[in-house]
C-alpha cells in the first residue's frame, strides 16, 4: 500500500486497531491473522521473524503482527534467541504500540502443565503488564468439534482455568474457515480495548533499543562470518581432488534428524514413521557419480553427558567406524536449528565425540537440520544469535557447516553442496583420506558383543523357564480380584508415566516432580488395580510393609544405571528388612528407546549394578513403552507377571512357616486311607488369595465338605507325641502319596482339620514367628485349606522329613532319638547348622505361643480320646476332687517360668552333648590325618 493510499485511508477511517498474535508452533496464529484481515495475507509456514499486515475491518484500520511460534512443550530456555528477540521486537512494528495480544491455543491439542508454563514464560518476555492486554483464542479446524470458549475452559482443567484467569476470563473460540463470522471476536477485542481506556501496551524504550541493537549486531557479525567462510572455501577448492567413494558417519542427539539426513543424502523415500536409531544403520547409494556409504548411529539425550548415556549406545558409536571399512572420511554432527543451543548441549557433544578421539574435529562438519524452520533467516544469523556454546562447536571443526531441509528431499542442490564441502575438506586432513580405528579395539568390541548376546539369550531363556514353571504351579489357582502396585525409583525415572500407562489414562502429573505419594485406581480386565506413585526419595513405611502389594522398581532404560540409581532403590527396599525383594519387579521405562534392541542386551551391556538389581528381584523384569498406551498387551503381560510373582511368594510364605497355632475341629472318618484317596482324585485348589497381610482375628470352623483340597500340593502337619503340631511341610501330590504309602503301616491315624493360622511378620532372617495379639491369618474364611495332620508312629517318632525342631531338641524324650537318627544318617553337621543361630529369645517366643497348650497337656486336660474340644477362654486346673478351678495369673506366670527354666536346662545339656560329640569327631579326623601323614 502506497503512502498516498495510507494518507487517504487515515482521513476516512475510525481509529486504528493494533493486534499482535502470540502462540506455539502450529497453533493457528497465521490462519487467525488471515481470518481477521479477511484475506490470505500471512503464509502459513514456519517463520523466525515477525511479519505485519494492514486491513480494513468494520470501518476500522487494522494492523496485525504475526510472531514466530515456540515449541508448545519447550520452556523459554529451549527457544532460540532470535525467536525471543522477535517477540520483543513485535511491539515496535505497530506504532505507537499494540492494544491487544491474542494468545492462540489449538483445541485438538491437550493443554498440559508444560504447555501452560511455556505460554506463561514466552508471554512474560514482554513484562507482567502485558497480561492486561491479552485474550485467549481457541482455534479449531473442525467445525463439528467446535465448542464455546467457556465450555472448553471448564473441560480443560486447572491449566486452562489458570490461563483464563490470567487473561481476566477473556476467551473466544473460532473455527479457522473462510466462512467463519468474526463479529463476536471483534466485539470482545473492542471491549478489551475499552476496558484499558484505549491505551496501548508500551515497553520500556531502553529494552527496545537494546533489542534493535542486538539484532543489528547479529546481522553484521553474520555477514562477516559468511564472507570469511566463503574465502576459506575458495582456498580449499584450489586443492580439491574429487573422489569416487565417500564414507560418512552421522553423530548427534536424539531427535536431531540423523536418519532424515541419511534419507536426504541418499535420496530415499520412506512412508514409515521415523523411530529412534538403536543400533547402527548402514545405507549405501550412488550420489552424483560417487559411491556413498552413510552410517547412522544411536543418539544421546541433548542434556545427557557421556557418562549418563547407556553403555550400549556408547559402544554403538565406537563400533560405527568399523561398519564402513576401512574407515569414514567425514563425521557429520547433526544439530537442529529450531532449538536453543546451551552450554549443556555443547558439553554433551564434546564428551560423546571424545569416545572416538580428541583428534577427529578436523573431520567434523556440522550439519544443521530442520532448515525449513529458518525461513528468511540465514544460518550465519542463527549461529551468531545463539552465542558462545554453538560458536565454540563451529570453531572447533574449522567453520565447516551446512544446512539441510529434510522436507525437500527432491532438492538435490543442497546435497551437491554438502558433497562439495566434504571433498574440499579431505586434502586438509592430516591423518590421511580416512579415519581408521585400531583393529584391536574393534576385535575387543566385537568379542564383547558376542559374549553379551550369548548371556542375553541365556537370561531370556531363564526368564521364560521361570515363568513357565510358575504358570504350571499356579494354573489351577484362583486369579486375584485386586492387585496393589507401588512404583519405586529415583527421580526422573518415569514412574508417573508408567503409572499412567498401567491404568491407561492421565492419572499422575508427569509435568512436575512427584513430591507426595499419590494413589489411583482403575480396572484392568476383571481386576481392580491400585497404583501408588512415590517421590524419588521415598522410604517404605511400616503400613506399606504390612500391606499386600507388588513393587515395581522403575529404571530409565535410556540412561546408564549408576551407583546413585542403585542406592535410590536399595535404600527403601532394605528399609523393609530385605524381604521386599521377593515381591519386586524391575520395570524399565522409556521402552521406545530400545527400538529393535532386546532388554536382555541392555541389561548385559550395562554391567554388574543393573544385573545385580535384576537378580535381586529373581530375574523378574518388564519393559513399558509409555508413548503407546493403546498397546494393552504390554500391560496385560505385566499384570500376569505380577500375578505369578505374588502367587509364588504366597506359596513360599507357606514353606517358611515354622510354628502354627491350631485347634482341632473334628475326627477323621474310620476308613482314612480310602477317604484320602477319594479326595486326591478330585480337582481342588489350594488357597491363592492369601498373603502375609490378609489380617483376620479368627477363622470360623468349617466341615470337611466345605474345605477344598489341593490337587497338586498337600499341607502336611506332622504331629508330636501327644498331638501337638511340631512343624509344617508342603509336599507335591506324588511325593506325599509316596511317603504316605511308605509309612501307612506305622500311622495310627490321619486327622483332617481346618484351622486358624497366625503368623507374625517375617524377620530379616526369613523366620516366621507366632504372635497371637497382632498376627496375620493367611487362610481367610473365604479361602480355607485342608491340612492333613499325620500323628506319630507307634515308636513315638514324629513323622517329619528331617526330624529337627526346637520342640524336639528341647525335650529329653525326643532328643536322644533325634541324635541317634542323625548319627546313623551322618547328619550331625545338619543339626549343628540348624541350631547354631538358635537363641533363648526364640525359645521364649515359642513358649509364649504354646504355653496354653503345654499347660493343659501337663495338667492332664489334653485327653483327645475323651473329648475333641477344650475351652481356651480360661486357664483351669483339675484339683484332687476332679473339679476345675481357675488358675491365678501369678500361678500362670510361675508355671511358665518353671517350664522355661526346664527347657533352658535341657537345651544347655543338649548343647554340651553336641560339643562333646563334635570334639570327638574332630579328634577322629585329626588322628586320621596324622595316620595318613605317617603313612606317607
Amino acid at each position: 500500500m502506497s503512502a498516498r493510499d495510507l494518507s487517504e485511508w487515515d482521513g476516512c477511517c475510525k481509529p486504528q486497531l493494533t493486534i499482535v498474535l502470540l502462540g506455539g508452533r502450529n497453533s493457528g496464529k497465521s490462519s487467525l491473522g488471515n481470518l481477521l484481515l479477511g484475506k490470505e495475507e500471512f503464509v502459513t509456514k514456519e517463520r523466525t521473524s515477525c511479519s505485519w499486515r494492514l486491513g480494513l475491518v468494520a470501518g476500522r484500520r487494522l494492523t496485525v503482527v504475526d510472531t514466530p511460534g515456540w515449541w508448545c512443550d519447550y520452556s523459554v530456555q529451549d527457544t532460540p534467541e532470535l525467536v525471543k528477540r522477535e517477540i520483543l521486537s513485535s511491539v515496535s512494528l505497530c506504532s505507537p504500540g499494540p492494544q491487544v495480544f491474542l494468545i492462540t491455543v489449538k483445541v485438538s491439542s491437550g493443554f498440559s502443565e508444560k504447555r501452560r508454563r511455556a505460554v506463561e514464560q514466552h508471554v512474560s518476555l514482554l513484562g507482567e503488564e502485558v497480561w492486561s492486554h491479552c485474550m485467549v483464542v481457541f482455534t479449531s479446524a473442525d467445525r463439528s468439534k467446535h465448542t464455546v470458549a467457556e465450555e472448553h475452559v471448564q473441560a480443560g482443567g486447572k491449566t486452562l482455568h489458570w490461563l483464563s484467569e490470567k487473561c481476566r476470563q477473556r476467551c473466544h473460540s473460532v473455527v479457522l474457515s473462510e466462512d467463519t463470522d468474526i463479529s463476536q471476536l471483534m466485539e470482545k477485542i473492542q471491549k478489551l480495548v475499552a476496558e484499558n481506556g484505549n491505551r496501548v501496551f508500551e515497553i520500556q524504550n531502553n529494552i527496545l533499543r537494546a533489542t534493535a541493537a542486538e539484532k543489528k549486531g547479529v546481522e553484521d557479525r553474520a555477514l562477516q562470518r559468511f564472507i570469511r567462510v566463503k574465502k576459506h572455501r575458495s582456498l580449499m577448492r584450489e586443492r580439491l581432488q574429487p573422489i569416487t567413494d565417500i564414507r560418512i558417519v552421522l553423530f548427534g542427539a536424539k531427535g536431531s534428524g540423523k536418519t532424515s539426513a541419511l534419507n536426504t543424502i541418499l535420496s530415499r523415500e520412506t512412508n514409515q514413521p521415523l523411530r529412534r536409531t538403536t543400533q547402527c544403520l548402514v545405507g549405501k547409494g550412488v550420489v552424483f557419480g560417487r559411491h556413498v556409504t552413510v552410517v547412522d548411529t544411536p543418539g544421546w539425550w541433548m542434556n545427557y553427558f557421556c557418562g549418563e548415556s547407556s553403555v550400549f549406545d556408547r559402544r554403538e558409536m565406537v563400533i560405527s567406524l568399523s561398519l564402513c571399512p576401512p574407515g569414514p572420511h567425514v563425521f557429520l554432527l547433526v544439530i537442529r536449528v529450531d532449538r536453543a543451543y546451551t552450554e549443556t548441549y555443547r558439553r554433551a557433544v564434546q564428551e560423546h565425540l571424545q569416545l572416538i578421539s580428541d583428534h577427529i574435529w578436523n573431520r567434523v562438519i556440522v550439519l544443521f537440520s530442520f532448515g525449513d524452520w529458518l525461513g528468511g533467516t540465514t544460518i550465519d544469523q542463527y549461529i551468531e544469535s545463539e552465542g558462545k556454546p554453538l560458536q565454540w562447536v563451529i570453531e572447533k571443526c574449522g567453520n565447516k557447516y551446512h544446512v539441510v531441509n529434510n522436507k525437500m528431499k527432491g532438492d538435490r542442490f543442497q546435497v551437491r553442496e554438502l558433497i562439495g564441502k566434504i571433498e574440499e575438506m579431505l586434502p586438509g586432513c592430516k591423518s590421511g583420506w580416512h579415519y581408521e580405528i585400531e583393529r584391536k579395539v574393534v576385535e575387543e568390541l566385537q568379542g564383547e558383543i558376542r559374549r553379551q548376546e550369548a548371556r542375553a539369550k541365556e537370561r531370556r531363556i531363564k526368564k521364560e523357564k521361570q515363568r513357565q514353571m510358575a504358570r504350571a504351579r499356579l494354573e489351577n489357582l484362583t486369579p486375584r480380584s485386586e492387585i496393589r502396585i507401588v512404583l519405586l525409583g529415583g527421580r526422573k525415572t518415569g514412574k508417573s508415566s508408567c503409572g499412567n500407562t498401567i491404568l491407561g489414562r492421565e492419572c499422575f502429573d508427569t509435568d512436575t516432580q512427584t513430591s507426595l505419594c499419590t494413589e489411583k485406581r482403575g480396572r484392568i480386565s476383571s481386576r481392580m488395580v491400585t497404583v501408588l506413585d512415590t517421590p524419588g526419595d521415598f522410604l517404605m513405611t511400616s503400613d506399606l510393609l504390612k500391606a499386600s502389594f507388588a513393587i515395581l522398581l522403575v529404571v530409565n532404560v535410556s540412561s546408564s544405571f549408576k551407583d546413585n540409581h542403585w542406592k535410590a532403590i536399595e535404600k527403601p527396599m532394605e528399609a523393609g528388612g530385605g524381604q521386599l525383594w521377593s515381591r519386586a519387579v524391575v520395570l524399565f521405562s522409556y521402552g521406545d528407546w530400545l527400538g529393535n534392541t532386546s532388554i536382555e542386551q541392555h541389561i548385559e551391556s550395562e554391567g554388574k549394578l543393573l544385573q545385580r538389581l535384576v537378580e535381586k528381584c529373581g530375574n523378574r523384569y518388564h519393559v513399558l513403552d509409555n508413548k503407546h498406551w493403546g498397546d494393552g498387551a504390554q500391560v496385560a503381560e505385566l499384570i500376569e507377571m505380577i500375578e505369578e510373582m505374588l502367587g509364588e511368594e504366597s506359596l513360599a510364605f507357606f514353606h517358611r512357616g515354622l510354628w502354627k497355632s491350631v485347634s482341632s475341629t473334628q475326627e477323621q472318618q474310620p476308613d482314612t486311607v480310602t477317604h484320602f484317596k477319594e479326595l486326591l482324585s478330585h480337582k481342588h485348589q489350594l488357597p491363592y488369595n492369601f498373603t502375609p497381610s490378609a489380617t483376620s482375628s479368627s477363622c470360623p470352623s468349617l466341615t470337611s465338605s466345605e474345605v477344598p483340597v489341593a490337587a497338586d500340593q498337600i499341607v502336611a502337619l506332622p504331629a508330636g507325641r501327644a498331638g501337638e503340631w511340631t512343624g509344617c511341610t508342603i509336599l507335591e501330590r506324588d511325593a506325599f502319596m509316596s511317603r504316605f504309602a511308605a509309612s501307612r503301616e506305622g500311622l495310627s491315624r490321619i486327622k483332617m482339620v481346618n484351622l486358624p493360622l497366625w503368623f507374625s511378620t517375617v524377620d530379616s532372617h526369613g523366620h516366621v514367628g507366632l504372635n497371637n495379639d497382632r498376627g496375620v491369618c493367611p487362610l481367610s474364611p473365604r479361602h480355607p485349606a485342608i491340612l492333613l495332620v499325620l500323628s506319630q508312629t507307634p515308636n513315638g517318632t514324629p513323622v517329619e522329613e528331617n526330624g529337627l525342631s526346637v520342640h524336639s531338641l528341647s525335650h529329653p524324650a525326643l532328643r536322644d532319638q533325634t541324635l541317634r537318627r542323625l548319627a546313623e544318617s551322618g547328619g550331625l553337621k545338619v543339626l549343628i547348622d540348624q541350631c547354631h543361630d538358635s537363641s533363648l529369645e526364640e525359645l521364649e517366643a515359642f513358649i509364649d505361643a504354646y504355653f496354653e497348650m503345654v499347660w493343659k497337656q501337663s495338667n492332664g486336660l489334653f485327653h483327645m480320646a475323651k473329648s475333641d474340644y477344650v475351652s481356651t477362654e480360661h486357664d483351669v486346673v483339675i484339683d484332687e476332687a476332679g473339679k476345675e478351678k481357675d488358675l491365678s495369673p501369678t500361678d500362670r506366670k510361675l508355671s511358665k517360668l518353671e517350664l522355661l527354666e526346664e527347657i533352658r536346662n535341657d537345651l544347655a545339656e543338649l548343647r554340651e552333648s553336641l560339643e562333646h560329640i563334635w570334639n570327638a569327631i574332630q579328634d577322629l579326623r585329626d588322628r586320621k590325618k596324622q595316620d595318613a601323614n605317617d603313612t606317607c
